[in-house]
Order: structure tokens, then C-alpha cells, then sequence
């Protein structure tokens, strides 16, 4: 892709697998209308790849095996729905039944609060949509528990 105006290019998060069995996460750059497809298929012999580090490589397109996108949630998505949809349901995000005592939505909160706190990847070099996402998830969970905490105090 030399020659192509970077701001016409987004990013893509993908999976490829090489020939000889290596793994990378990391992204590729497509143009505005352009599908993984198109990246593979253009008369380009490499491809742009940024590694999950961040530092910027080429792979040769005959040593790729397989790429596919990694469907990311999209965080605002999520954020819109912690913040107040009609669809919002406490019980399902929290994963506990309606009829769950104080107890057991206490545990299932603080079970899924451990597993998105941002906190837990501060130290961690993960990719900025990893940790929006988390963020995002965590702001969900302690919304459903505020929500069922109020519920449970006004009952």
C-alpha cells in the first residue's frame, strides 16, 4: 500500500495464520470501500501489518495462510446501553435469574466486576479497543448492580 493516503485507510483487527503455523493478532489497513478480500486479491505482493506492539511489519501475501477480522464489540454500542435503553436488563447482564436473593447478585456482580475492572490490565499492553471495551463492560455491570441495589432497597 505505498503511495495510498493514510487518512483514506482504517484500521482492521485480524487474526493471520502463516504457512508455517504462526499466529498474529494485530492490523491491517484498508482503504474506505475496501473489504479483507480486496487486500488479499490487489497485485500487491505484501501486506501492512501492525503488530500487536505497535511495531509496523510486511507479510508476504504467498506465506498467509488464513486472515480473518476479529469482530470487536463496538464500545459505544455499550455505552449507549448502560446509559439508559429501554432494553436494558439488569438481571441478564449481571447473568443471575430474577428471582435471585441478595446474596447470589452480589456474588455474580462482584464475580463480573474482577473480570472487566480496567484495573486488571493497566499493567498489560493490550490493544486501546481491548481496554475500552472493558471499561465499557465494567460501567454496564455496576449500572445493573446500582439498579437492582435501588430495587431491592425500595421493595
Amino acid at each position: 500500500m505505498f503511495g495510498s493516503n493514510e487518512a483514506e485507510r482504517h484500521r482492521v483487527a485480524v487474526t493471520v495464520t502463516l504457512i508455517s503455523g504462526a499466529i498474529f493478532n494485530g492490523h491491517v489497513f484498508l482503504g474506505q470501500a475496501q473489504k479483507l478480500r480486496d487486500l488479499l486479491n490487489n497485485p500487491d505482493t505484501f501486506i501492512d501489518f501492525e503488530m500487536r506492539d505497535n511495531p509496523m511489519t510486511m507479510i508476504a501475501k504467498r506465506a498467509i495462510a488464513t486472515i480473518s477480522a476479529i469482530d470487536l464489540p463496538r464500545t459505544d454500542h455499550l455505552f449507549r446501553r448502560a446509559n439508559g435503553s429501554a432494553t436494558f436488563d439488569p438481571y441478564h447482564t449481571l447473568g443471575v435469574d430474577p428471582a435471585a436473593n441478595p446474596g447470589e447478585v452480589r456474588a455474580a456482580y462482584l464475580a463480573k466486576a474482577r473480570l472487566y475492572h480496567p484495573d486488571k490490565l493497566a499493567s498489560k499492553d493490550v490493544p486501546k479497543e481491548v481496554g475500552e471495551y472493558m471499561n465499557a463492560m465494567f460501567i454496564r455491570i455496576q449500572r445493573a448492580y446500582d439498579e437492582l441495589e435501588t430495587h431491592r432497597t425500595l421493595a
